[in-house]
């Protein structure tokens, strides 16, 4: 098993990790991941189910601000990063680009297609941008796929704004 720093990765090492893995699905997927929960493992559950290697494009600090606003994200980047890539579904995890880089879509992981060549986008089927999405899949003659957003019975269905929200309640009373 990878110790959970081996499975942070760079744009030069999706470049190896594509020729290592010529003859499997590659898929990525992305998102802030800003205060971990169990959505996130159902996702990438999910999203591992369509691939062989899952690679998770992390969103930047400066782009999760731009997204969400003042206050967020609540974790630093490198946290999250490392986080995600402690979960058993992930196989790499890569910090995407900076606000300033990111394209039409709330897109920061251009460079990172262009480096690893994935078959396969996931997004969650609620995705805001998908029309943007389904365009930048087209240029790069990757497949996308959407996951239903699900929470098993055994869970309670939770998001990192409302954790936030509920935190900053309890925190006035």
């Amino acid at each position: 098993m990878k110790k959970v720093i081996e499975k942070i990765v760079n744009l030069q090492d999706l470049q190896r990790i594509r020729e290592e893995n010529k003859n499997k699905k590659i898929g990525i997927c992305s998102g802030c991941f800003d205060v971990f929960h169990s959505g996130h493992s159902v996702f990438f559950e999910q999203c591992k189910e369509l691939v062989d290697v899952l690679v998770v494009v992390v969103g930047s600090d400066s782009a999760i601000k731009m997204q969400k606003g003042e206050g967020r994200p609540v974790n630093v980047q490198n946290n999250r990063v490392y986080l995600t890539a402690s979960i058993e579904n992930v196989d790499y995890a890569i910090l995407g680009s900076e606000a300033k880089d990111m394209r039409p879509g709330k897109i920061d992981y251009y460079e990172i297609v262009q480096n690893s060549k994935p078959d396969i986008l996931i997004l969650n089927d609620d995705d805001s941008a998908i029309k943007e999405k389904q365009y930048f899949c087209k240029e790069f003659g990757i497949e996308i796929k959407l996951v239903k957003r699900v929470v098993p019975e055994f869970l309670k269905g939770v998001s990192s704004t409302k954790i936030i929200e509920h935190i900053r309640v309890d925190e006035i009373k």
